[in-house]
């Protein structure tokens, strides 16, 4: 899929100007002119340039993995990471507080996950234009129901996160006009529709090159919206009609897994190496955002944010000893489990992939030590405040290529989305709705194909159906924030985090925001 990444690429130059001038028009009320139609007529009046025109919305998804927004903020929020301060190293309050639930409207890396939905909105309405005024291939159709997905997916983010937010339709471009405020219910129901709407027309697996976005995409994504529906609405999880929200969660995932399409991976290291497509596209991915450092789409630098200053091997020299996770994490896991470590780059890179705790060691085997001179001994405990710089265990959940000579941005394709999601949605809404015995197969298929014991009827609970989501997708992004939230975790008191309000759930609304939009209230309690 070479080709298709280079087609995303090309329309990043041609629709540059037009994207920072509407993002800029969707959040004031300046005008401003977006695009001269006549110097790109060629562009917007040809088929074979679709592909392009949708390009800077797929280029979107790959900033849901930003370690100054999205990924950051979302993983911060819970007990799977935190940036503590070592010294005067990472002395940042804005990486405390989040991980503390004591931010506010000012905090730069909310404000930037706003931000990084908003553009991806943007982007789509965009392409959206352009798209729509080609002849109605089915192609070009294919690609405004992707394009449609991907705006679906900034709005539930957007709504999950921050309950309403601004929205201008794509046929909307007198700017001199001020976007309508979504409330959450809106949202949600706007969401709802869109998807629905979608779903019956978008491919499946193997009608789209790897990498584009498919009918099962759009069915989690719906599933994950009707499984959290009570923490939505606020009111139990049924149709008018006395229809389960969970039956609905339950009917799609039996979609999902009942076409045949994707397989659980036995070997859930594979779906996180550096050259991990082959596996992905082969098991059990279902939305992987692509990563290829050679034609210059550079991942996260995943070693660098967490691993020592002294943990280097072939290119990769320079870590900057940041983010670990926490005493309250680790308490769930049983350490047996193949997803907590694994060894097998070790004698390559000096460390396991997983969780990283104890005596670290070089590559050739020897004791590592830290800037002082002691052994280099991560331990679970650490301090928000004042972190040594061996305190807290580290994670490596995407590995590191031991060959590459980038030495930093990754090219690993994100897991967003993958079939064991789909298992665990299902087992959850079985298990929610009385149905103990499918929650029971649903999860055990999974840990059978871990490698891990499977459970008994008698020792299945949701705790730990909401722990094995824990170990499935620990340092993933988007998950863990919600799961916290369903399971009313998110608000109690954890390692290093006081009990915090139950209005702490929305995030603040951007200061910057409300400044340039003066329909936009703030969320409740908020300054």
């Amino acid at each position: 899929s070479n080709k298709n990444i280079t087609d995303m690429k090309k329309i990043a130059i041609i629709l540059y100007t037009a994207l920072t001038l509407l993002s800029i028009a969707s959040c004031t009320d300046l005008k401003e002119e977006v695009l001269n139609e006549q110097d790109e007529s060629e562009t917007i009046s040809d088929t074979s340039n679709a592909g392009s025109i949708v390009a800077p919305a797929y280029a979107y998804l790959r900033d849901l993995q930003s370690r100054s927004g999205v990924w950051l903020v979302l993983e911060s929020l819970t007990d799977e990471m935190v940036f503590p301060t070592r010294g005067t190293d990472w002395n940042n309050s804005n990486y405390r507080t989040l991980f503390t639930h004591e931010y506010d409207s000012k905090n730069t890396y909310i404000k930037n996950t706003w931000n990084s939905f908003m553009l991806g909105i943007t982007k789509c309405n965009v392409a959206l234009q352009y798209l729509t005024k080609l002849e109605q291939t089915e192609e070009v159709k294919n690609y405004v129901n992707e394009t449609l997905f991907i705006r679906a997916l900034c709005m539930y983010h957007l709504m999950d996160c921050f309950g309403h937010f601004p929205m201008r339709e794509y046929t909307e471009t007198d700017y001199s006009k001020l976007p309508v405020i979504l409330e959450r219910e809106q949202a949600l129901n706007r969401i709802i529709t869109e998807l629905e709407t979608i779903i019956p027309q978008l491919k499946e697996k193997g009608e789209v090159p790897y990498g584009r976005i498919t009918k099962a995409a759009a069915q989690l994504l719906l599933a994950k919206v009707y499984l959290n529906y009570q923490v939505y609405t606020g009111t139990a999880p049924t149709f008018a009609d006395g229809q389960s929200k969970w039956t609905e969660t339950i009917d799609l995932c039996d979609d999902i897994i009942g076409s045949g399409k994707y397989t659980l991976s036995t070997d859930f290291w594979k779906l996180y190496l550096a050259d991990n497509q082959k596996e992905s596209d082969a098991t059990e991915t279902i939305l992987p955002i692509i990563f290829n450092n050679a034609i210059g789409l550079k991942g996260i630098p995943w070693l660098n944010i967490t691993l020592h200053y002294n943990q280097k091997f072939g290119s990769f020299t320079s870590m900057w000893n940041g983010c670990c996770t926490t005493p309250t994490f680790l308490a769930t896991w049983d350490t047996t489990d193949p997803r907590y470590q694994d060894n097998r780059l070790k004698s390559q890179i000096g460390f396991n992939l997983g969780i990283l705790v104890g005596q670290q060691y070089s590559a050739n085997g020897s004791e590592l030590l830290t800037r002082s001179g002691s052994k280099l001994i991560f331990t679970p405990e650490f301090s928000v405040q004042n972190s040594t710089e061996a305190q807290g265990a580290r994670v490596v959940k995407y590995a590191p290529d031991p060959t590459s000579t980038y030495g930093s941005n990754s090219e690993n394709d994100f897991q967003y989305y993958r079939l064991a999601d789909v298992y665990l949605m299902r087992a959850e809404a079985k298990f929610r709705s009385g149905d103990v015995d499918g929650a029971l197969t649903d999860i055990n298929e999974l840990r059978n194909k871990r490698h891990v014991s499977t459970y008994k009827k008698e020792e299945l609970t949701l705790e730990k159906i909401y722990n094995e989501r824990g170990y499935e997708f620990y340092w993933d992004g988007p998950s863990r924030r919600n799961d916290m939230v369903r399971f009313n975790r998110y608000c109690e008191a954890r390692y290093e985090k006081p009990a915090s309000e139950p209005y702490k759930i929305l995030l603040p609304i951007p200061l910057s925001a409300l400044e340039a939009n003066e329909q936009l209230k703030q969320n409740d309690q908020y300054q």
